[in-house]
C-alpha cells in the first residue's frame, strides 16, 4: 500500500460549538506529521468536538482548520478524503454487507465517473485487510463479527483510503481490555510504518503508553501538551481531572503510569 507524505493538519484560533452552545474557544493545535497524537481530558471537555473539526465534520464558528496550508472547508470532499481517514465514535453498516464490501467502500475517494473499480483498488482492499488481520473474514457479514473484529473491519476501511493521516474518535469504546490493547498495538504499528495518528482516548495510561504527543484538554481549552514524559505529572492530573495521584514509570514501557489516589472533594481515600 502506498503511503504519501503525511499532510500538515492544524487548527488556528478555532471556536467550536453547536447552535448557541460554545464548546471550544480560540483553540489552536498543530499535528506534527508522523506523530501519534492523543487527545485526553474529562468528559465534555471538547475532545471529540475538536476531532470533528479536524475531520471537517464540524465547521468552526470562528478560526480555520488547515491541511497543508489550505482551508479544509474550501477543499473538495474527495480531496479531503484522499488526505485523511476517519474512524468515528459510532457507525453502522447495511444489513448483510460483507467485510470485503465494507472495506471496499474506503476506495470511494479514488472513484470517479471515468475511473471505476481497478486492480489498484483490489490491491488496496486486500492490503488493508491483511494489515488489520481480517483477510480470513473477507466473505463474512459484518453483523456476525465480534466487537473487536468489527472494529478492525472499520479500521481496514479507513486504511483502504490510502491516507497517511488517521483520525480516531474513542476507537476502544465498548471493547474489553484485551481487544483495546490489540487495537492500540495495531495503531502503533501503522504509525511506525509512516501514518500520522490523531486519537481521542479516555484511558490516560493507555494514552501515555502509545502517544508520542499528548494534548490535555479541560473546559474547551488546551491545558497542556507535549510528550507523555513532559506533561503527565501529578500537578497536571490534579488540574485537568480533579484527581490526586502518583505517577510512576510503567514497568513494561517506562512511560508515565498514573496511580489514582482520590478524586478531589470525594472525601474518600484509596
Amino acid at each position: 500500500m502506498t503511503i504519501e507524505q503525511a499532510p500538515h493538519l492544524a487548527a488556528q484560533s478555532v471556536t467550536l460549538g453547536y447552535k448557541e452552545r460554545t464548546i471550544c474557544r480560540d483553540l489552536s493545535l498543530a499535528v506534527q506529521p508522523g506523530s501519534f497524537t492523543v487527545i485526553i481530558g474529562p468528559n465534555a471537555c471538547g475532545k471529540s468536538t475538536l476531532l470533528r473539526a479536524l475531520a471537517r465534520l464540524l465547521a468552526p464558528v470562528d478560526g480555520t482548520v488547515l491541511i497543508d496550508g489550505h482551508d479544509i472547508a474550501r477543499l473538495p470532499t474527495k480531496n479531503v478524503a484522499r488526505r485523511l481517514g476517519l474512524l468515528p465514535q459510532s457507525f453502522s453498516a447495511p444489513n448483510g454487507i460483507t467485510v470485503s464490501e465494507l472495506v471496499g467502500r474506503g476506495r470511494y475517494p479514488h472513484q470517479s465517473f471515468l475511473r471505476q473499480w481497478s486492480a489498484a483498488d483490489e490491491v488496496a482492499v486486500h492490503s488493508a485487510m491483511a494489515d488489520t488481520d481480517i483477510a480470513g473474514l473477507a466473505d463474512q457479514p459484518i453483523d456476525t463479527l465480534s466487537g473487536g473484529q468489527r472494529q478492525r473491519a472499520w479500521v481496514a476501511m479507513a486504511l483502504a483510503q490510502e491516507t497517511s493521516l488517521l483520525l480516531l474518535d474513542e476507537p476502544t469504546t465498548f471493547l474489553d481490555i484485551a481487544h483495546q490493547i490489540e487495537l492500540l498495538d495495531l495503531f502503533e504499528t501503522l504509525n511506525r510504518k509512516g501514518r500520522t495518528i490523531v486519537a481521542v482516548l479516555h484511558d490516560l495510561n493507555q494514552a501515555s503508553r502509545y502517544a508520542s504527543h499528548l494534548v490535555a484538554m479541560r473546559n474547551g481549552t488546551i491545558a497542556a501538551q507535549g510528550t507523555p514524559e513532559e506533561i503527565v505529572t501529578p500537578e497536571m492530573i490534579k488540574s485537568v481531572f480533579d484527581l490526586e495521584s502518583v505517577v510512576i514509570p510503567d514497568p513494561i514501557t517506562g512511560s508515565p503510569l498514573v496511580v489514582p489516589n482520590r478524586r478531589l472533594g470525594s472525601g474518600r481515600t484509596a
